[in-house]
């Protein structure tokens, strides 16, 4: 079978290598998963860079999210079938065709629906959906602001906020985007720029928010800041300025607002527990039923894997969406 492997941290694309190999059959206590889809993060090329805290060190396989086919487990393994769809324990090497995975790190979901958009339910579906319930106890009905509207997280924080009763702002700075996000569902789609809070004022009638949601980071951080009402929450979950969150502290203070970063593994539920199972089971059931989706740039087969991590690397109008990698197309 064939995997995508990096030696050496490095630029992804110079980096990146394909390995043909034969990882044998399942040990005690795990399971033979031939992988159907694999999303390309923006942590993938870190992690191949060796640029974030987290990168595991090389030689490493890459590849931090998927889906896939439950094709052998070993006699002991009672909870998992062959033939199951189970999503793959995140950094779980999942560019390779086949992964060995252990049994109680498996997570059956949903037989039906696109392997594609289920691929993306590990980190994007259950990212938003924490967001959302474990930052601030936002009830229906409740508003909330998010930057980065478009991205992948971006999409699903409109999808499960409506899911679950509230209502969201959405900040782009592409006016082609708008009309594409109200058709995705979000409430208010709006441009970004040093009036924001009036015009969100203006959008939602003066209601309070108590929740914004950056992936921006740099001066992006103050125009939310400015849109939230005292005591509310600025949630940090990425870096796409590559600068330092910005806020004046007079604003930060005298709002008694919180600039609070957000990992996913610092807010689910216990991980592989019953809650935390019944969250990805219902997300990926939402997923397959076409009640959330992505919106997704392309595809490629493993083998073109170089083509994949370059298509990643691209921004704003030339990569629209998601980049998946299809291990066994």
């Amino acid at each position: 079978m064939l995997r995508a492997i990096y030696k050496t941290h490095g630029p992804p694309v110079e980096t990146i290598e394909l390995e043909d190999i034969d990882i044998g059959p399942p040990g005690p206590g795990e399971c033979l998963v031939r992988v159907e889809a694999a999303p390309v993060h923006i942590a993938d090329l870190k992690y191949i860079e060796g640029t974030i805290e987290i990168a595991p060190e090389p030689p490493a396989v890459a590849g931090i999210e998927g889906v896939g086919r439950v094709e052998d487990c070993s006699a002991d393994v009672r909870e998992i079938e062959t033939g199951q769809r189970v999503l793959l324990p995140r950094r779980g090497e999942t560019f390779a065709q086949l992964v060995r995975v252990r049994a109680d790190q498996l997570v059956p979901v949903v037989d039906h629906g696109d392997p594609v958009q289920i691929s993306l339910v590990p980190i994007n579906a259950a990212t938003s959906y924490m967001l959302l319930t474990g930052v601030v106890h936002l009830s229906p009905g409740e508003w909330f602001i998010q930057n980065a509207a478009n991205s992948s997280c971006g999409r699903f924080n409109i999808g499960i906020g409506a899911k679950l009763g509230m209502r969201s702002i959405n900040i782009v700075r592409r006016e082609e985007l708008i009309e594409d996000l109200e058709g995705w569902g979000a409430d208010v789609v709006l441009m970004d720029g040093e009036d924001l809070h009036e015009r969100v004022a203006e959008a939602t009638g003066g209601a309070p928010i108590r929740l914004a949601i950056d992936a921006v980071a740099g001066q992006a951080v103050t125009r939310l800041a400015r849109c939230l009402t005292t005591g509310g929450v600025i949630a940090n979950y990425g870096l796409l300025s590559g600068e330092p969150c910005s806020i004046p502290p007079d604003l930060l203070f005298l709002h008694n607002l919180r600039l609070q970063g957000f990992f996913l593994n610092h807010f689910e539920p216990e991980r592989y527990g019953p809650e935390w199972r019944a969250m990805m089971q219902q997300l990926a059931a939402w997923v397959a039923d076409g009640e959330l989706r992505a919106k997704i740039a392309a595809t490629y087969p493993l083998r073109e894997i170089k083509a994949a991590l370059a298509h990643e690397m691209e921004t704003g109008a030339q990569r629209e969406g998601k980049v998946i990698v299809l291990p066994n197309a």
